[in-house]
């Protein structure tokens, strides 16, 4: 469907006319403005052309912030309070199907039988098992992969990308994906924490229409290629307000390891007004569906340094003292403590290069350069 308005959500309409909430609503109410409701039946949204419509008839003049609410169809993954669907079917009952099909299904519709096989290509440059070395990667391959034309969904290229992430890390093509992945830190990696990675790449695979998505359609709406639209999406996923928030949490619990209480921990937290990682999320009030499958798993590793209480401790009291629900980047954040990984375990990005590539393709099938930024004076 095309993008037919520019939208905002009730605050920055509100900061736009510079007015309250309770006054826009008022101009609700009295019918000079109108309201809409967004996907998950609870956002209000107003549109752009009205709001500066009203703005310009009340003689106001206040500069809003930038904004880039866009209204766009998918079907790739539904969100809302009951959970997460891929396609229609409930994430729960993908969990244990192997990443490498329930990608196969973000892409197609259609879960494959066995286990794909995706094959790294030859001529891999060395890279880090972080971040940085899948930007490089990607930026390698996009550079070197040739595309068939500007309406290549990609699918060849991803799995290509996907494959060559544990090779270029040194391990081989053998195994299920998670144990590749496993490998890159873990020689010999339990079945434990084989089966938590898989888990936590499932449920990171896609979060409908997130930044690192929006950017991937903005890229393929140029037609740019591939692996260059996937790089976009990485680049947006890389921010510590995105793919890199589990980091943060990370580095709570470790914080709470060196200090041994997590109340003091919070409380001098809370008392410099920071906020608390792994809690609180912008799409679901009560608790992120996906935070208790991947806890779930995380109960399940071999735990010889005691970790396993450290967030346990973190949960009930954050649970008493805050009124955020934890999140996914809480359970990503406790494997890689857990588990001993590395903070920047770059587990967010993979998973997500998944859906990533399910938004190119869908993408692919709207009118190109459709997206337009809209710039304004400053006051």
């Amino acid at each position: 469907m095309e993008v037919v308005a520019t939208y905002l959500r009730a605050p920055e309409a509100a900061r736009r006319l510079g007015v309250t909430l309770p006054t826009l609503y008022a101009y609700v109410s009295r019918g000079r403005v109108n309201r809409v409701r967004a996907a998950d039946g609870r956002t209000s949204l107003f549109e752009l052309d009205q709001i500066e419509a009203l703005r310009r008839s009340t003689g106001r003049a206040v500069p809003p912030p930038p904004s880039i609410d866009v209204q766009i169809s998918t079907s790739i993954t539904q969100l809302d309070e009951d959970g997460v669907r891929f396609r229609g079917r409930a994430i729960e009952s993908l969990v244990g199907e192997g990443f490498e099909r329930v990608a196969e299904f973000l892409w197609s519709g259609e879960l494959p039988g066995p286990r794909p096989d995706w094959t790294a290509p030859d001529g891999l440059p060395a890279i880090g098992a972080d971040i940085g070395g899948l930007l490089a990667l990607t930026a390698h391959l996009a550079a070197t992969t040739p595309t068939s034309g500007p309406a290549d969904p990609g699918i060849e290229a991803t799995r290509a990308l996907l494959a060559a992430i544990p090779r270029a890390a040194g391990v081989g093509d053998d195994g299920v994906y998670a144990g590749r992945i496993a490998r890159m830190w873990h020689d010999r990696p339990d079945p434990t924490l084989v089966r938590a990675v898989d888990t936590a790449l499932v449920l990171l695979a896609d979060h409908e229409l997130a930044l690192s998505a929006l950017a991937v359609r903005v890229a393929t709406s140029t037609r740019s290629s591939p692996l260059a639209s996937l790089l976009a999406g990485l680049a947006t996923a890389e921010g510590g307000l995105h793919g890199g928030a589990s980091h943060h949490v990370h580095d709570l619990l470790q914080e709470i390891e060196r200090r041994g209480d997590v109340q003091t921990v919070l409380t001098d937290r809370l008392d410099r007004s920071e906020r608390i990682p792994g809690f609180g999320h912008a799409v679901y009030r009560q608790r992120d569906p996906r935070v208790d499958p991947l806890l779930h798993a995380v109960r399940q590793l071999p735990d010889h340094d005691g970790r396993l209480p450290v967030i346990e401790a973190l949960l009930d009291v954050a649970g008493a003292r805050l009124t955020q629900h934890p999140n996914v980047d809480l359970g990503l954040g406790a494997l890689t403590y857990v588990a001993q990984l590395p903070p920047d375990a770059p587990l967010f990005p993979i998973a997500r290069i998944a859906g990533l590539t399910a938004h190119r393709i869908e993408e692919l099938h709207e009118r190109p350069l459709r997206f337009r930024g809209l710039s304004r004076r400053p006051v």
